[in-house]
């Protein structure tokens, strides 16, 4: 299979498709819908009959879930080869969570008798849905560890995580970040206030680890983590 007839989110060397063989991401591609979603997007709402597990091939997706006092709790910031509603494997399951567009995003959905069949016909791709789904087990067993440190510390993991995933290292020991996220939505995926958050990225800054602001930033990400193992 070569890469003009290949969708240009399933290229070589993606975490996703050095797990998947060309036979069974051929498989896959078959049966891909592409859905496309602009910035703000609902991809489905909580209590939507869960009918699908979207794979999202661009953009990114938040997840969240809403509070007692009516604001919305991030549990989830999601990017290219990420998969959501997992859900759809239980029959009469709901969504749990709404998903919506953080950005402009195109997702491939994939019905519960559409990965049935893939489970027959392309087994390497639902082994790999496998391994994400114990992956994100273990990232919720972290996230739930981490939920008594210190604001600081919780705004450190996730700045560095932001910045593995979506950054762009610039060889110096600095990583640009550009993100959608506000420092309201950076409190709600740490379950802080927003005036704590507000405190911390200030802090960063006067430490030299943090430039930029509004969306676009500068992150030292070696002295981070080192000040994160210290926290």
């Amino acid at each position: 299979m070569d890469n003009a007839s290949v969708k240009p989110w399933f290229i070589k060397d993606t975490a996703f498709t050095s797990r998947v063989s060309e036979e069974d991401m051929a498989v896959f591609m078959k049966v891909c819908p592409d859905k496309r979603y602009k910035k703000g997007d609902f991809i489905f709402h909580a209590g939507d009959d869960a009918t699908d597990l979207h794979v999202l091939a661009q953009g990114q997706v938040k997840l969240v879930t809403p509070t007692a006092s009516g604001s919305e709790r991030i549990l989830a910031i999601l990017g290219p080869n990420d998969f959501f509603g997992e859900a759809f494997l239980a029959e009469d399951e709901t969504y749990r969570v709404d998903a919506i567009a953080l950005t402009d995003a195109m997702t491939c959905p994939v019905s519960r008798n559409q990965f049935k069949h893939m489970a027959l016909s392309a087994p390497g791709f639902v082994l790999t849905f496998a391994e994400i789904m114990a992956g994100h087990l273990f990232a919720c067993r972290d996230q739930l560890s981490s939920s008594y440190a210190p604001v600081k510390a919780r705004v450190i993991k996730t700045l560095l995580e932001q910045a593995k995933r979506f950054g762009r290292d610039e060889g110096t020991g600095w990583v640009k970040l550009s993100t959608e996220l506000k420092h309201e939505e950076l409190a709600s995926m740490i379950t802080a206030t927003r005036v704590s958050v507000s405190m911390a990225m200030a802090e960063l800054r006067g430490e030299g680890l943090l430039e930029g602001t509004r969306g676009e930033y500068r992150l030292h990400v070696g002295a981070m983590h080192d000040q994160l193992e210290l926290s």
